[in-house]
């Protein structure tokens, strides 16, 4: 594997935002990168309100409580990417988006191996010993993502899974995002959610590793600093132009019940 780009990624920090604006961010970052009028970016964030993210191709029908999602002002979207369901709470999100060029050999299992490192760096900075995954355990057909581990994703010596992560690699740039939770709060997926009867791979979250709260500032500046540590970078926020841009494509897909629910 070789990185063939030589100058800064575009960090981009922010704090929490609504699901269906984060989504509509990452969407944006991919074709800007593809279409290079962007640098690669590793972008970090969060969600507020609560939010429940399907993976692109998943289907269920029947199966998500909407009234619940209503009443207790939980976001529902479908993510650009694949995967299984999430329920990001308190948690801090990554995203790295590269280029065809940027990476070779470009392909699924060589952009999850480039970011492990990163996401491995940024645990052991908080003190979290880990290692990423070079086999799969758990279901792939349970829809909750934090019921299986797959290829390079990120999990604990004891083998709890403590990060999630999804990817899109399309014809001209790749997106992958992924879930780390600061705590248990995204284990309350099946309060919206009906699972089926199937062992699962234990799960774990920051705060239970290290035995005390972590807060999304503290997450937040360790995954920072192993990206400044890993790579060269250069933090640059959205133009006012991007934001435009992402606000339309949040109304036209992001928004609407025919990319979200399939109808």
């Amino acid at each position: 594997m070789s990185l063939r780009y030589q100058g800064p990624f575009r960090l981009i920090v922010h704090s929490p935002l609504e699901g269906r604006r984060n989504m509509a961010v990452d969407e944006h970052l991919m074709e800007a990168v593809g279409r290079a009028m962007s640098p690669p970016v590793i972008r970090l964030y969060g969600f507020s309100p609560p939010t429940l993210s399907l993976g692109r191709f998943q289907r269920l029908e029947g199966r998500i409580d909407h009234a619940r999602l209503q009443e207790e002002g939980v976001t529902l979207v479908r993510r650009p990417t694949g995967g299984q369901a999430v329920l990001h709470d308190q948690e801090l999100t990554y995203a790295v988006v590269l280029a065809r060029e940027h990476l070779e050999p470009y392909s699924k299992r060589e952009v999850y191996r480039f970011i492990a490192d990163l996401l491995v760096d940024a645990l052991r900075r908080l003190g979290i010993e880990c290692y990423s995954s070079r086999s799969r355990s758990g279901s792939p057909h349970n829809p909750d993502c934090f019921s299986s581990t797959g290829e390079y994703e990120i999990a604990s010596p004891a083998g709890r899974k403590l990060i999630g992560s999804a990817q899109i690699l399309g014809r001209l740039a790749s997106l992958q995002h992924g879930s780390v939770p600061l705590d248990r709060s995204y284990r309350s997926i099946e309060r919206f959610l009906t699972l089926p009867p199937a062992p699962a791979v234990p799960a774990g979250s920051l705060s239970e590793e290290l035995g005390r709260p972590v807060s999304f500032t503290e997450v937040t500046a360790a995954f920072k600093e192993a990206a400044c540590a890993a790579l060269p970078t250069s933090e640059q926020d959205l133009s006012p132009r991007e934001w435009e841009a992402v606000a339309e494509l949040e109304r036209s897909k992001y928004g609407t019940d025919l990319w979200n629910l399939g109808s």
